[in-house]
């Protein structure tokens, strides 16, 4: 893990209700990627029993934007695809975000979602548009 990254991006991480309020935690950041979990707890659940699918895409989209955000530069989502493939009914899911393209205006991130067993359950790619300079 990068200590100076993660102290970069420490006020924003405090500062983030909506990260705090669904349960994400940054684990790991560098300037080609993230890694952030979510443990499932019964507010994560669908009526199925399974992990909401927003909790998935939320989970992602948060690891891609701090891949993103790496650079030390702000960046908001501008687009995505993103692909459920299996439920998680309990334990952990990881995203694992890796840094495809950055240029001076974007930055594209690629995301697998796995479950405790390493099985792959949802994946995207977010493309990310840079709102501020160095």
């Amino acid at each position: 893990m990068s200590k100076e990254l993660m102290d970069m991006l420490s006020h924003s991480l405090e500062a983030n209700e909506f990260v705090k309020y669904n349960h994400i935690v940054l684990d790991d950041i560098e300037l080609t990627g993230a890694t952030a979990h979510i443990d499932i707890v019964p507010e994560t659940l669908n009526v199925l029993g399974v992990a909401h699918g927003g909790a998935h895409f939320a989970l992602a989209d948060t690891c891609a934007g701090y891949s993103s955000r790496a650079d030390g530069r702000e960046y908001v989502t501008q687009q995505s695809n993103y692909y459920f493939l299996k439920g998680a009914k309990s334990g952990r899911i990881t995203a694992k975000g890796h840094v495809i393209k950055r240029t001076r205006k974007f930055c594209i991130v690629d995301v697998d979602v796995v479950d405790e067993a390493g099985e792959l359950v949802s994946k995207g790619t977010f493309d990310y548009y840079c709102v501020s300079e160095k």
